[in-house]
């Protein structure tokens, strides 16, 4: 009786630790960049289609894309990181004797935090810059 009690015990530790052990890899690791592109020149309202591009230096990671109608991007990274933020848009004006394009353009920087969603606004200036 004594013998089948202490193995009966063993199991029930053994499936403890083992559940344990394996429960903690189903940690959340990934992080969530959310990206509000703002309108300088329209009262700092959200802006649709405007292009973003997350990255770090030195680093293959880069991701792309446009904002959705709410002015909104997101991206998922598998873990924490500081990124760049760059969003930018034509204007769809152009210097008539060059023809180079004039777009608008914001930054920001931001720290993704592991198994979190990271909101980051990023304001387009009113100023044009020339595309070359």
């Amino acid at each position: 009786m004594k013998k089948s009690f202490l193995i009966a015990l063993s199991t029930l530790i053994i499936s403890a630790v083992s559940v344990a052990l394996f429960s903690s890899c189903d940690k959340e690791t990934d992080c969530t960049l959310s990206v509000v592109v703002l309108d300088e020149e329209n009262n700092n309202a959200p802006i649709q289609g405007v292009y973003v591009k997350v990255s770090k230096d030195n680093s293959e990671v880069n991701v792309e894309g446009t904002t959705d109608a709410n002015g909104r991007f997101k991206a998922t990274f598998k873990a924490p990181a500081i990124f760049d933020v760059v969003a930018q848009i034509e204007t769809g004006e152009s210097d008539p004797s060059t023809g180079e394009r004039f777009y608008r353009e914001g930054k920001n920087s931001v720290r993704l935090q592991e198994g979190q969603t990271v909101d980051c606004s990023v304001i387009l200036l009113s100023e044009r810059l020339r595309r070359y």
